[in-house]
């Protein structure tokens, strides 16, 4: 599988989760008159096709391939086989990327000649890898099934990456970076006097651990945190501290609190946190635009074509 294909495919895959159908969900469907068995669905005058859905189904297929055996497609996702979940994200995706040629041109978003070369080429490369484990004729899938859908694909990332282009300046490293703690939780009832005879301790040398257990304490060591995952007062000392330091005692109304900074700046974790942080951010502002445009927008869904589709069966 080409590196393009794996991060496409892989980016869709992450996203599925999240995904609930938002068009379905977020506007009246109407229906208007019979679809050709060809077609999958039809958003205003954009349409795609069974055959694009399938072709995206098999790349996904093509994907998991190495861990197919008798029962992967039928195991539970929840209260849905794999199967189904799988159809179920393709299902969104084409709904959104479909829907990301209409906007696109609502935004004055255009394919250049070069990125429409690198599509066809993209296109192509993908369509040779499957015909050689798929019967594509068997779907009436041709090379221009492939290009078609990578023009939508081409669109959406157009349309995301230019409601979202801001979004960098909006995240600070401060709010993502990823530090190492040694910490430990002290009931209320014991007195700040017995709490800093404790800190003076650690201070002077002894080892965290071993100062907790002397005072009977249990200590959470070698904590990786991230902003959100303990409370305010925790987090404002703790992302203060530097690389060895020790806190002065935090008190909340639950406990008090010694905090040891093990590692002030873990780079790769807060890199990969800051990535994740900031497509959560990107993807949030692409729905909150996508939901205000399908308010209103006339979708047709070919039901029967879509429920005769079975994954393990392409």
């Amino acid at each position: 599988m080409s590196r393009i294909k794996f991060k496409r495919i892989s980016a869709m895959i992450a996203a599925v989760a999240a995904a609930v159908l938002m068009l379905s969900a977020c506007t009246e469907i109407r229906l208007a008159g019979p679809m050709s068995s060809k077609t999958l669905l039809t958003i205003n005058n954009e349409s795609c096709s069974v055959a694009e859905a399938i072709f995206r189904l098999m790349e996904v297929r093509d994907y998991y391939k190495a861990d197919e055996d008798d029962m992967f497609w039928y195991r539970a996702i929840g209260d849905i086989t794999f199967d189904e979940y799988i159809k179920e994200s393709v299902k969104d995706e084409m709904l959104k990327i479909t829907s990301s040629v209409l906007m696109s041109d609502e935004m004055a978003l255009y394919i250049t000649e070069e990125e429409q070369n690198q599509i066809i080429s993209d296109a192509t490369a993908a369509y040779t890898d499957l015909s050689d484990h798929y019967d594509l004729a068997k779907y009436d899938i041709t090379l221009d099934t492939a290009i078609d859908l990578y023009t939508k694909q081409a669109y959406y990332d157009k349309v995301f990456n230019k409601l979202s282009e801001n979004i960098n300046l909006e995240i600070s490293e401060a709010d993502t970076k990823v530090i190492e703690v040694n910490y430990v939780e002290i009931p209320v009832s014991v007195s700040i006097n017995e709490a800093e005879d404790f800190r003076k301790e650690v201070k002077n040398g002894t080892s965290f651990q071993t100062a907790c257990e002397r005072y009977g304490w249990e200590p959470v060591l070698n904590r990786v945190l991230m902003k959100g995952m303990m409370p305010e007062s925790f987090e404002y000392i703790a992302y203060a501290l530097t690389d060895g330091e020790l806190s002065e005692i935090v008190e909340t109304t639950e406990c008090l609190y010694v905090i040891q900074c093990i590692e002030d700046y873990m780079i790769s974790e807060s890199v990969a946190n800051n990535n994740q942080v900031m497509s959560a951010a990107r993807k949030a502002l692409f729905d909150e635009h996508y939901s205000k445009f399908a308010e209103g927008v006339l979708l047709r869904f070919n039901d029967s074509a879509w429920e005769k589709i079975s994954v393990p069966e392409l």
